[in-house]
């Protein structure tokens, strides 16, 4: 390895000390020597696809007249990744901009992983200039890495340990100056039983100060397979299909502080239907697993049959000005969708239930532009009665030779008349002879969601919520494309030879459009065991069946999330449950049992006195806590700030401690002392220790050996 010139200290005349956010200690001339051989290029590796996407710029304080300064780390202004797959490579173009909040300049290194073996050919360009590089081994960076951690006397740096780097020229960095970083370069795609998992670790956007600025991750398929499933369990995702073999997956985040890396599972058939099973069991526990379903392929397009359509929109004095004129817009977007040989009404309800009509109109464009006048000319006022206007939109229907379809806006709290949920719900069902399916759009952080998503399923239709963030546009065309005639129905699943239980949802709804739908369960059983799964469904209005092989195995350390997002679900139900049905002696304890497992956030259910306002405040906070654990796939949205999930670990903070939420007292404790001949001597042995021990100082985790704590001595921190 070849080391390069030494890098000269950043003279800083008139400056003063100061310790500043993410500070760095001070570091000997040695070790800066040492450390100037790591720049670090990005890639990305398929099956499972561990991609470069995040690097770290380290920087080291300056020295002048023999005193070093704190320094405050870089932040990341922009960090976007571009990835196309195709059917035989992988191309990636990485940006990252790095800024110097310092007031003196600085010279730094920028660290990137490499997480595979195969050759690269990668383009590094440092401000548009061609870099050159070289790579370093795991094992020949480690005493460097030891160096560093010591000399820092901060952990941050330990997920490095054990991996291959690849090495570029220090950098230099003005004062209050910005670096860009591009990094293109592309390797052969693996992908395994039609199933590809791609993986973009983040260290840089974690360690960088403060939260960054622009995350942009955008994966572009073009395959010659179909493109069926596309799933992430740790960011919020955007799906665009141009063709079933070409799609767009995007996410976007902007000033947020990143503490995960992003993972993606994508799924390939060229079947008409599309089943896969992953699965999750940790020794000593039941299993857990997740299937996903595809919506059959795109067919060439066909005329929809003649339907009738009801409009419901809430107009009540409960609706936030921002939140009518949302509600507005999405019936007048759904009164344009309609075709030449619908029929349609609207019905406005506040105290009272009002009708554009006293019959279906057909969708002409007259009657079009007439309901859109009816909708723009409600107010805002009075109750909410919720009752009679279900039961009045059920009353438009006359025949079921026609699809018939509710498309409800509004909060769904019902103030005016008959407000028990159980009651609506009941009744709803009653008078629905028509077999009308309901959609929801729920609006505004005070809708009910539990009771929202209740009705919505009864009657074989979907549930969204807007609460503001989201980009309406967006939203709408999501919300629209469900309300057409489902494309798989009558969905149910069977194993054979394996026994499974707490099933979620249950009863599989519906597909609509070209959503995937997940479905969570349990398994037990001492060993592993290979199963038959068969999918019945009825798709297109024909009964079909799929039959796939899968295996449930007695261990399985990979796809941990998928235990996590199956105890979501269970906590959704719970929610559900109390809310519909009352308090139940129980509940709240399985909430926090679950809670204290897996690091939820817990709602609180009991009424805590205080003014009413602040009672719905509670209520709303629970309400959309609620709907993430009912519908997110997004383990951060519901993780208490308490915890921290690590390479598929939960931790706790206790004091100052992170312990392992499946460490029990019982356990035999290895310990070593932070930062001393025994902490790295288990890093160097364990590699997988480093991103546990990263977290800090003080770390309690549970390895197949035994737990191992890292406890503090007086040395470490002074």
């Amino acid at each position: 390895m070849t080391i390069p010139s030494e890098l000269p200290t950043a003279p800083v005349p008139n400056a003063t000390p100061a310790g500043r956010t993410g500070h760095l200690p001070m570091i000997s001339p040695s070790i800066v020597r040492s450390l100037m051989v790591f720049l670090l290029l990005a890639f990305l590796l398929i099956m499972p696809a561990q991609c470069i996407s995040g690097g770290v710029l380290h920087v080291f304080p300056p020295t002048f007249q023999n005193e070093t300064f704190a320094v405050a780390r870089p932040s990341v202004l922009l960090s976007k990744v571009l990835v196309t797959v195709s059917e035989s490579s992988v191309e990636y173009r990485i940006d990252q901009t790095f800024f110097n909040n310092n007031d003196f300049p600085l010279e730094g290194v920028y660290l990137l992983p490499v997480h595979t073996e195969d050759e690269l050919q990668p383009h590094v360009q440092v401000n548009t200039v061609e870099t050159p590089f070289e790579i370093v081994s795991g094992t020949d960076f480690f005493p460097t890495l030891q160096n560093l951690t010591l000399s820092m006397k901060d952990p941050s740096l330990l997920g490095l340990a054990g991996k291959r780097l690849v090495v570029v020229r220090p950098l230099h960095l003005g004062i209050r100056q910005q670096k860009s970083l591009r990094i293109q370069y592309n390797v052969p795609v693996h992908v395994e039983n039609d199933q590809l998992e791609l993986v973009l670790p983040l260290d840089g956007e974690r360690y960088s100060l403060g939260p960054v600025g622009e995350l942009d991750i955008r994966v572009r398929f073009k395959m010659s397979r179909p493109v069926r499933s596309v799933f992430s369990p740790t960011h919020h995702l955007t799906l665009s299909r141009e063709t079933a073999h070409r799609c767009l997956v995007a996410t976007r985040l902007e000033k947020k502080k990143v503490r995960e890396d992003f993972r993606l599972i994508a799924t390939f058939s060229t079947e008409e239907q599309d089943l896969k099973i992953l699965t999750h069991r940790a020794p000593n526990a039941k299993g857990s697993f997740m299937a996903l379903l595809s919506p059959p392929l795109v067919q060439p397009a066909t005329q929809e049959p003649e339907k009738d359509v009801i409009f419901l929109l809430d107009t009540s004095g409960s609706v936030a000005k921002n939140e009518s004129a949302h509600a507005k817009r999405a019936v007048i977007a759904g009164l344009e969708r309609l075709a030449p040989h619908d029929r349609f009404n609207v019905l406005s309800m506040s105290t009272r239930v009002r009708r554009m009509a006293d019959r279906m109109l057909p969708a002409t464009e007259e009657n079009i532009m007439e309901a859109s006048r009816f909708v723009n000319s409600a107010g805002n006022a009075g109750g909410t009665d919720l009752y009679n206007g279900l039961i009045e939109s059920l009353e438009q229907f006359t025949t079921r030779r026609r699809p018939c379809v509710i498309i409800f806006v509004g909060d769904g709290r019902g103030t005016v008349g008959i407000v028990n949920p159980d009651t609506i719900l009941e009744d709803v069902r009653r008078y629905n002879r028509m077999r009308a399916r309901l959609f929801v759009m729920a609006l505004g952080d005070h809708a009910d969601m539990a009771f929202l998503d209740k009705l919505a399923k009864l009657n074989r239709g979907t549930c969204f919520h807007f609460a503001g963030k989201e980009d309406f546009g967006g939203v709408l065309n999501t919300f629209f494309s469900q309300v057409s005639p489902a494309q798989v129905s009558d969905i149910s699943l069977e194993f054979q030879d394996v026994s499974t239980e707490e099933m979620d949802p249950d009863p599989i709804p519906d597909l609509f459009g070209q959503e995937s739908l997940a479905v969570f369960g349990r398994y037990d059983g001492k060993h592993d065991v290979t199963s038959r799964v068969r999918l019945r469904s009825k798709v297109r209005g024909r009964m079909k069946t799929l039959s796939t092989t899968a295996t449930f195995p007695s261990v399985e350390r990979r796809n941990s999330y998928v235990l996590t997002l199956w105890a979501m679900r269970r906590m959704s139900r719970l929610l559900e449950k109390h809310w519909l049905k009352g308090s139940e002696f129980g509940v709240q304890e399985q909430m926090e049992h679950l809670a204290g497992e897996f690091g939820f956030r817990v709602p609180l259910l009991k009424s805590a006195g205080g003014s009413d306002r602040s009672r719905e405040i509670a209520h709303e906070a629970a309400s959309r806590l609620f709907w993430r654990y009912k519908t997110s796939n997004v383990v951060s949205d519901v993780l208490s700030d308490r915890f921290r999930t690590v390479a598929g670990k939960t931790f706790r903070l206790e004091k100052t401690k992170w312990v392992d939420v499946e460490y029990r007292p019982s356990m035999p404790l290895r310990t070593c002392e932070y930062l001393g001949e025994e902490y790295f001597r288990m890093v160097k042995e364990d590699w997988e220790l480093g991103p546990y021990f990263a977290l800090g100082p003080e770390v309690l985790v549970v390895r197949d050996k035994g737990p191992v704590a890292v406890v503090l001595n007086s040395a470490a921190v002074r």
